[in-house]
């Protein structure tokens, strides 16, 4: 009896000492792929016992997705699916290199989990976190690329994503500190939690602009020592193009002088407003353009940084644009074709917390009753000189046909305009006197009869008499 005992208790011993001698080991820890790739998923049985081997035990598979088992394969080379989970989920081992394998084909975006492996119910593989992207995946772009802080003020690092919400993504800082290797700082995942390194105290803040699609680290009351390069991640291996944080200090920090201080004009005109910048140079500063409409907060409108480029936030158009004067060592932002939408006060703004005083940009609306009263005059202008034109026209035309039918009516057929101009002369003249009347002297006549003859017409053109008054004379040369 004692033998059995001890039988019984040294096989359990060595049960258990097997157990505890068994580990899975998962690869890769992690992967991001594209949908409709095929990605597998591998599970190594490590044991110091040379008979624990794939192909004498089950293996399951779990999904952080569904919180239970989704897969497994029994000895048998039976294969158990979850609801939901179709053929696309193909489960092997591979007693050559003792491991289980899980490969899933033509990925979709749901298919993203983490994906853990397990035998005997209580050894668990490391698991895989599996992400599916889109065809494009995110870019991220950090700014301003180099971010100057007086120490105890407060710095603000921004990422911006494209091809991705910002609400349904974690995002992971680091850090580069010069000569040292890249650190992590935090994690701030899609549901708002924050996981912290040790060491990295609420000082670092993770905010989420889902507005501006963007990822926001500030770091308050900063120090010397935080000088470094932060770098956003996501999606394990998609990093931006990281900020230089420069603490510095506080008796270096710029002074910010803009103009005018209140601008008024009307719709549709351009404005310029400037940022004048003293205690350093424009050509190496990061500016920042931020607007307050009454009644609301600040928000940003546009960074201009030192390599040239600009950045919008996404309701901000392309009138809107940023230029740098280098011999005034000032800034300059112009609003082409302003509306009364952009009535607000503008700040320039450099090193994150040094702002301008601002300017206040007031648009009204066009004045419509001049305006209406100029184009009135101007039709009536318009109208005026057309009905004097017409007038015009319509007597030279008159005159014309007057003309014509002059010409018409007393050219002969055959006669140049010279011969119809040329007019003679033939009088007769009867020198009996009448009747009871006493002759005149001067050989005076008592009849004329004078006819106007064109050149070359056959009948006189024109007749004059005079014989009804008392006398007529006509005085020789």
């Amino acid at each position: 009896m004692f033998a059995l005992i001890f039988s019984t208790l040294t096989l359990f011993l060595c049960a258990v000492g097997l157990k505890a001698n068994t580990s899975l080991i998962q690869s890769p820890g992690a992967l991001v792929v594209r949908e409709g790739e095929t990605v597998e998923i591998r599970c190594v049985l490590n044991s110091t016992n040379v008979i624990d081997i794939v192909s004498k035990f089950d293996v399951h598979w779990y999904n952080s997705r569904h919180g239970r088992k989704i897969l497994s394969l029994y000895v048998n080379g039976r294969t158990y699916r979850s609801r939901g989970f179709s053929d696309r989920f193909q489960l092997s081992r591979d007693d050559a290199s003792n491991s289980y394998s899980l490969t899933i084909r033509e990925v979709v975006i749901d298919d993203s989990a983490d994906y853990i492996c397990g035998i005997w119910g209580e050894k668990f593989g490391n698991g895989t976190k599996l992400n599916v992207t889109i065809a494009n995946p995110p870019i991220l772009i950090q700014f301003p690329r180099l971010e100057r802080v007086t120490e105890g003020h407060t710095a603000r690092l921004r990422c911006s994503m494209e091809n991705a919400e910002v609400g349904n993504t974690d995002v992971h800082w680091y850090r580069e500190l010069p000569g040292q290797d890249m650190e992590w700082v935090l994690t701030h995942e899609a549901g708002g939690s924050v996981r912290r390194r040790p060491g990295f105290t609420e000082r670092f803040q993770p905010f989420r602009e889902a507005s501006n699609s963007s990822f926001i680290l500030t770091v308050t009351n900063v120090m010397l020592n935080d000088s470094a390069v932060y770098y956003c991640t996501v999606w394990g291996d998609i990093r931006g193009n990281g900020t230089q944080l420069v603490v510095t200090n506080p008796l270096d920090d710029p002074v910010l002088i803009q103009s005018p201080s209140v601008s008024k004009v009307a719709e549709g005109v351009t404005v310029q407003l400037q940022c004048v910048l003293y205690n350093a140079s424009v050509s190496d500063t990061d500016v920042h353009w931020n607007q307050q409409r009454p009644g609301k907060n600040s928000t940003w409108v546009m960074s201009h940084f030192v390599d040239g480029n600009v950045t919008r936030s996404g309701c901000i158009s392309d009138r809107f644009k940023s230029f740098r004067n280098a011999m005034s060592n000032s800034y300059i932002l112009t609003i082409a074709n302003v509306s009364i939408n952009d009535t607000a006060v503008y700040n320039c703004s450099v090193w994150s917390y040094i702002y301008g005083a601002g300017s206040q940009l007031i648009v009204t609306e066009q004045p419509y009753e001049k305006l209406s009263l100029k184009i009135l005059g101007g039709i009536v202008a318009c109208v005026l000189v057309l009905v004097l034109l017409f007038s015009i026209s319509a007597i030279a035309v008159c005159y014309m046909k007057k003309w014509v039918c002059f010409q018409h009516l007393f050219k002969p057929e055959g006669n140049s305009t010279e011969d119809l101009n040329t007019v003679t002369v033939e009088t007769k003249t009867n020198t009996e006197p009448a009747p009871n009347v006493t002759m005149p002297v001067e050989s005076e006549v008592l009849y004329a009869d004078i006819q106007f003859v064109r050149k070359n017409a056959e009948a006189p053109t024109l007749g004059v008499s005079e014989e009804t008054t008392e006398y007529a004379a006509i005085k020789r040369a």
